[in-house]
């Protein structure tokens, strides 16, 4: 009889105290998952500030990349503008076979002071302002681009002949060979700064992306 007494006792404490445990396990549970939220809100939210460090350091890396190739042009348009009409006068004097005496006339008179007024140092001087960018870009491919431009602008200066011995079309055919060989490194050259930039956008584009979660 009086076990059957301490178990209905038991059965009643239990029906008593029931909601009470559910509650506090409804509790306990509730806390570990808002805990877990909270540390995933938190890591999250590093995620976020991390991905925006980056679009930040990658727009102004896309802002200077911008800047050097506004200052490539700057320095070799007017040189390259320069290099060309030289070469353009030079072929037009030299197209038709004359006697020495009169290309070297016409050499002098149209071509030279244009050549003497373009001395190898204002070249080196817009080789070396491009190196620097090239390197500040940290685009080797670029700064070889700008070197092999250099060399091949000098080559083809070494072919002009101001003695007048040297016309017709085998002469200016190899100086037109020669001028459509530097004109690709030329544009090379811009086309490999264009496409660094390119990426740079993508890049940032990505990031920027990854920000808002799109």
């Amino acid at each position: 009889m009086a076990n059957v007494e301490q178990s209905v006792a038991l059965v009643d404490i239990v029906k008593a105290i029931g909601p009470y445990i559910v509650a506090v396990a409804g509790m306990a549970f509730g806390y570990v998952q808002s805990k877990k939220v909270t540390e995933i809100a938190k890591k999250k939210d590093v995620e976020i500030a991390n991905i925006q460090q980056r679009s930040i350091f990658n727009m102004e890396q896309l802002k200077n990349r911008n800047a050097a190739l506004l200052k490539l042009q700057e320095i070799y348009s007017p040189m390259f503008a320069r290099v060309e009409s030289i070469f353009h006068t030079y072929t037009g004097v030299v197209a038709v076979k004359k006697s020495p005496t009169e290309i070297r006339s016409e050499l002098e008179k149209f071509v030279a002071d244009n050549v003497i007024s373009f001395p190898v140092d204002s070249r080196k001087a817009v080789l070396a302002e491009a190196i620097v960018i090239c390197q500040l870009l940290q685009d080797h491919k670029a700064y070889e681009n700008a070197v092999r431009l250099d060399n091949k602008i000098n080559e083809a200066l070494s072919l002009m002949d101001f003695t007048g011995n040297s016309s017709g079309p085998e002469h200016t055919e190899v100086v037109r060979k020669i001028t459509r060989e530097y004109n690709l490194l030329y544009v090379s050259l811009f086309y490999r700064v264009g496409e660094s930039i390119k990426a740079a956008n993508k890049s940032s584009n990505a990031d920027a992306a990854s920000c808002t979660g799109s």
